[in-house]
């Protein structure tokens, strides 16, 4: 993958996380691509097609808006590639961290989004300390 591609990811993860603590899908909806597919790690369910996935994601954020739901992300890089995934604050059913997976087009559009389990890839901070302030955080 190019750096160029990384990029594109980064800056679509960073949406994703304002999408996520701001509750509002505008952030992303933009980045999908008409052949965008999101999966789950802990979902048996096939892949949901863009027009699910926004139907999804939009009811969820407005169910999190509801519930006073707070959500904490924290960006980390896979070690070697330097591709960007989003940590996500809150644990998953095994007691461990999960993140997001995009994968991007030459373009910026998203074509594929996964929740998974962190411990799956190698990765790692570009800042302790902030990464220090995120975990105590939590």
């Amino acid at each position: 993958m190019s750096e160029n591609t990384y990029a594109h990811e980064e800056l679509f993860l960073e949406n994703l996380a304002k999408a996520y603590t701001e509750y509002d899908a505008s952030y992303i909806l933009p980045f999908l691509a008409d052949c965008f597919r999101y999966s789950s790690y802990w979902v048996a369910s096939p892949d949901l097609t863009k027009g699910k996935y926004i139907d999804y994601i939009v009811g969820k954020l407005d169910t999190m808006k509801k519930l006073k739901t707070v959500n904490k992300f924290f960006m980390m890089y896979e070690q070697g590639s330097g591709k960007p995934f989003l940590l996500i604050g809150a644990k998953t059913p095994e007691g461990g961290f999960g993140c997001f997976d995009a994968k991007t087009t030459n373009d910026g559009q998203v074509e594929s989004l996964a929740i998974m389990p962190a411990s799956l890839y190698n990765l790692a901070y570009r800042n302790k300390e902030e990464f220090d302030r995120f975990l105590s955080s939590l």
